[in-house]
């Protein structure tokens, strides 16, 4: 049930008239706007914020007044210092959070920012954003649902891990899985989705290492010879704690075939990417380069710390069947230093058989794609 609104004060308090701020100044600060979603029709109320300080809470003299259980009489504090706006709560029963996560302090604000005063979320705007209302509150709903559901992801796994089929393209026989990462959370369906809430809550690192365990012990069920290929997050290649996390993982499933992928384009350290290297092959992992040639080809990292497997982008196969002679003469040069250096090659995103042979051709080992199969639940892989 949404919360009722009312925005009480049209117009400068009287706190910012005895301030001195001219009519100027006043009009820079109005710029800023809440937008809270009024209803389940998908309505909305538009709240000029204006200041220095805008009150939120569900008593009547507040700037903003919200009927809900779970705001307090007075539940926080919007505060102008200069032309910027922060955020403060008022010892509130139940916390002020921005973008997910519970403030302490004042905060700075900036536009697009999540809200939430109790269970009520707000988003933060300049009335100048060009963005449509409608457009903010069509996810209102399930934007909060994501926030308030998220910790379900970490601390009581809602993932729902599918596995798409890795084969040799001599045979077409699989040898492995790639595992991907889904939800049944309302707002939290999609990798992107889960991803973007926990940046915001700077839990990416502690939502990836629950990705990977938890597509481990769902794939358990497909059987122990195949090879799992789990993904990293960029964000896990500036620390430690994907060092540790691989040992406990390995610790969990000592006899799973595991290969784990680093998308080249977050490489931002060779030392770094060399010490990760030697890390896996001593837990008796592979390493793979995902996505090579994405942005731009990193063949420096590709020469100083050599992976097992290194994983062509899609656009080097789409529309390969009608390349010409020097696109393939390229993509054959790459795939005979790839081959020199020890490295497996595989081509992703194969979707024809035309394809498929002319990766063959020119030398790639691996593939995957909706020619082998889409991704799909573990128990359908594991009765084929």
């Amino acid at each position: 049930m949404n919360a009722t609104v009312y925005h009480n004060l049209a117009s400068p308090t009287g706190s910012e008239r005895d301030s001195g701020l001219g009519e100027e100044q006043c009009a820079q600060r109005e710029s800023w706007v809440l937008v809270q979603q009024a209803s389940e029709t998908g309505s909305a109320h538009r709240i000029t914020i204006v200041g220095p300080g805008f009150v939120i809470g569900r008593h009547a003299s507040s700037h903003l007044t919200i009927i809900d259980p779970t705001v307090s009489s007075r539940h926080a504090e919007l505060v102008f210092v200069n032309d910027d706006l922060f955020v403060r709560d008022l010892n509130s029963t139940n916390g002020t959070l921005l973008n997910g996560r519970r403030i302490q302090n004042l905060t700075g604000l900036r536009p697009g920012d999540v809200l939430h005063f109790g269970s009520v979320m707000c988003t933060l705007q300049r009335s100048s954003d060009n963005k449509m209302t409608e457009t903010v509150t069509a996810d209102a709903s399930s934007e909060a649902l994501a926030q308030l559901q998220f910790d379900k992801l970490l601390k009581r796994p809602a993932l729902r891990p599918y596995f798409q089929p890795i084969v040799k393209l001599s045979d077409h026989t699989r040898i492995g899985f790639e595992v991907l990462s889904r939800s049944f959370l309302i707002g939290l369906e999609t990798p992107e989705k889960m991803f973007r809430v926990a940046e915001q809550r700077t839990s990416e690192v502690e939502l990836s290492i629950v990705c990977r365990s938890e597509g481990l012990r769902v794939g358990e069920a497909i059987g122990n010879t195949m090879k799992f290929y789990l993904n990293t997050h960029p964000t896990e290649l500036k620390s430690v704690r994907l060092f540790e996390s691989l040992t406990t993982m390995r610790n969990e499933y000592p006899h799973t075939n595991i290969v784990l992928e680093v998308h080249e384009a977050a490489v931002t350290s060779t030392a770094f990417l060399r010490d990760l290297r030697k890390h896996v092959s001593d837990l008796q992992m592979e390493l793979a380069y995902d996505d090579f040639g994405a942005g731009q080809a990193r063949l420096k990292e590709l020469f100083d710390v050599p992976p097992d497997v290194l994983k062509f982008d899609v656009k080097f196969i789409n529309g390969l069947p009608f390349a010409s002679a020097q696109q393939r003469s390229t993509i054959q040069q790459l795939l005979n230093i790839v081959r020199d250096l020890g490295v497996i090659p595989l081509a992703e995103g194969v979707e024809t058989s035309e394809e498929a042979a002319c990766c063959f051709e020119l030398g790639f080992e691996l593939a995957q794609g909706y020619l082998f199969g889409r991704a799909e639940a573990a128990s359908h892989w594991a009765i084929h």
